[in-house]
């Protein structure tokens, strides 16, 4: 086996440790999630460029999905796991309150020296 080969393979054995020891998904699990999840995100659909993360709740340590670092690590982050948070981001999209108030505005950019 080359050495590339060969890094690959302890790098898959040494995250099949890790899924096992951390978050108790035995020989497979990891990868049958990913495939019930087509290999996307299961929050945005992104197709992973790097290994999804394991995405658990902390208060429950519940086993939830596979995720992208970026809605793993920041968009669950910043809504501290509340569903009624990211609903309430939802709300604020689809119905922002500056063009009801002030009509449409558009960012102008910055002013720059």
């Amino acid at each position: 086996m080359c050495a590339t080969c060969r890094k690959k393979a302890r790098s898959a054995a040494d995250h099949e440790r890790r899924v096992r020891r951390v978050y108790g998904l035995g020989a497979g699990e990891y990868d049958a999630l990913l495939a019930a999840q087509d290999g996307r995100c299961a929050i945005c659909g992104g197709v992973r460029r790097q290994r999804l993360s394991v995405d658990h709740c902390h208060r429950t340590n519940l086993v939830r999905g596979l995720l992208c670092r970026m809605c793993n690590g920041r968009l669950l982050t910043a809504a501290r796991d509340s569903a009624e948070a990211l609903r309430a981001a939802a709300r604020y999209l689809e119905d922002p309150p500056a063009p009801r108030l002030l009509g449409r505005r558009y960012y102008q950019g910055e002013e720059r020296p």
